[in-house]
């Protein structure tokens, strides 16, 4: 759980960073903040060291929300609150928008863990 915190902590440091400073980042058109959340969510999954979804689905879907929130509510008290009005609503719908783009990366992350076990047994059953 230590990794996913730690993944979650750099996601959110280089998401502010992006956020606020979008004129140092000319890649992907100044867009790369939506890389952000998948590359996430693959990473979330990578670290575990389970082999069944199920085991690690939890600790990821946690990572996730917490990473999402996090960011969405940093990044709207600091750029978007301009007086009293901070507006719930709409950080509620963006947090959700990342976290679908986390939730896709986790699902990615998935497929990539999945062939690399299939490709591990297959080359150990080859090895017999």
């Amino acid at each position: 759980m230590k990794k996913i915190y730690l993944i979650s902590g750099i996601a959110i440091i280089f998401g502010m960073i992006f956020a606020l400073y979008p004129g140092w980042f000319r890649f992907l058109w100044g867009q790369q903040i939506l890389l952000l959340p998948p590359i996430t969510g693959i990473l979330m999954v990578l670290v575990q060291d389970e082999d069944r979804s199920y085991r690690f689905l939890p600790k990821f879907i946690a990572g996730s929300f917490l990473t999402s929130f996090v960011f969405v509510f940093l990044w709207w008290t600091i750029n978007y609150d301009h007086g009293d009005r901070f507006y719930i609503l709409e950080a509620l719908y963006t947090a959700l928008f990342f976290f679908g783009l986390c939730i896709f990366g986790g699902l990615m992350g998935v497929v990539i863990r999945g062939i690399t076990l299939l490709l591990k047994n297959h080359a150990k059953n080859k090895k017999k």
